[in-house]
């Protein structure tokens, strides 16, 4: 997830206020989906989601700041086990690899099927959780302020997609014949946490590097394009498959709802 961890360092809405007017800052197609679509219908059977207000979204909110505090606490006792490591004492960060990170061996083989979500919450480098969790706090707050969104709804999203993602990944392996490489990291779930948001706000506009508006449907799609598709298809090292199949999750998502299914 490398250009998109660029790109989120100074990602943020157009708004000069942030995260906080994220409820108004909304796409004018977003009134032109179905009255039922999130539980409600507004005027002519259409909601307008100029400042509309989702009575979850504290709940919502706290999810958030919830699932960031674990990716951050996981990540700090994998980096406790590795200075372990370090001095000589290297079982726990044995332990910590085997069952926090995601390989074709390990799941399939030695059955740690767990891994598949866990590996969700573990990452590498600072930079590396840094940046998934910046993208997920903005991607997230999006869908914490539509209406009808609750905190159940939104763990779905999140753990659907980080399994999808890992499916994605497994798959991609499976098919290079390399069931020895090891994947982790919370880029499957922002994903399909960032697809859902584009499909509901597609004209949203966010400031890449500070200073290019870029709208968040454009954003998302060229990204799974290029990341998910493209560079998938060129290198064998890195875990390309994994954002495809939180993308997938995402629009499938989307489409469910589309088709009125209660998710």
């Amino acid at each position: 997830m490398a250009l998109f961890q660029n790109l989120t360092k100074t990602l943020r809405p157009s708004s000069s206020n942030a995260i906080s007017t994220l409820r108004w800052a909304r796409s004018p197609c977003s009134s032109k989906l179905g009255p039922n679509f999130f539980g409600g219908g507004g005027p002519n059977g259409r909601r307008s989601y100029y400042g509309s207000h989702n009575s979850s979204e504290p709940m919502n909110k706290r999810l958030i700041y919830g699932v960031i505090g674990l990716n951050v606490g996981v990540y700090l006792y994998g980096e406790y086990t590795k200075e372990q490591a370090r001095q000589g004492y290297p079982q726990s960060f044995i332990t910590y690899i085997e069952n926090m990170s995601l390989s074709p061996s390990g799941f399939f083989k030695e059955h740690r099927y767990w891994t598949a979500i866990t590996s969700t919450f573990a990452h590498g480098s600072l930079f590396h959780i840094a940046s998934n969790m910046v993208s997920f706090y903005y991607l997230s707050s999006f869908l914490a302020s539509t209406p009808s969104f609750t905190p159940l709804k939104l763990t779905a999203i999140i753990l659907g997609s980080g399994l999808a993602g890992s499916a994605g990944w497994l798959a991609s392996k499976l098919k290079q014949g390399n069931v020895k490489q090891r994947a982790l990291g919370f880029s499957g779930s922002v994903m399909g946490v960032g697809t859902i948001a584009a499909f509901l706000y597609p004209r949203v506009t966010l400031l890449v590097w500070g200073i290019i508006p870029v709208p968040l449907g454009v954003l998302m799609a060229g990204y799974a394009i290029y990341d998910g598709y493209y560079l998938n298809s060129q290198t064998t090292t890195v875990a390309h498959a994994g954002h495809l199949g939180g993308t997938v999750f995402g629009i499938l998502y989307f489409l469910a709802k589309l088709r009125g299914l209660r998710l």
